[in-house]
């Protein structure tokens, strides 16, 4: 699927949520979105923005290695995303592993 197609129903899933979490770790939920990012709350620190070009980049990581959605969210990091690889992780883990095989 395209990776547009795939943060689309991303946000589309956290938006009726309202909440992102994979068991056993750290929840965020939904703020609001703008053009170009999405506003979480963490259940430990401050409301974050994340830019939608974090996200494509894990979407576009987990195209090329599906297996990095059974790792934590510490392997985003090889993939440039950084500061904000939990949320992104715990966003991606909205959809199921088979969103992102192709």
């Amino acid at each position: 699927m395209e990776s547009e197609f795939l943060l689309d129903k991303i946000l589309k899933a956290f938006r009726e949520k309202k909440i992102a979490q994979v068991e056993g770790y750290n929840s965020f939920g939904y703020i609001r979105e703008t053009g170009k990012a999405i506003w979480v709350t963490r259940e430990k620190g401050q409301d974050t923005q994340i830019p939608f070009i974090k996200i494509l980049k894990g979407i576009n990581a987990y195209k090329a290695k599906p297996e990095l959605y059974n790792e934590g969210p510490g392997k985003l990091r090889d993939f440039g995303i950084t500061h904000v690889n939990s949320p992104v992780w715990s966003l991606l883990h909205l959809l199921s592993i088979g969103n992102y095989k192709s």
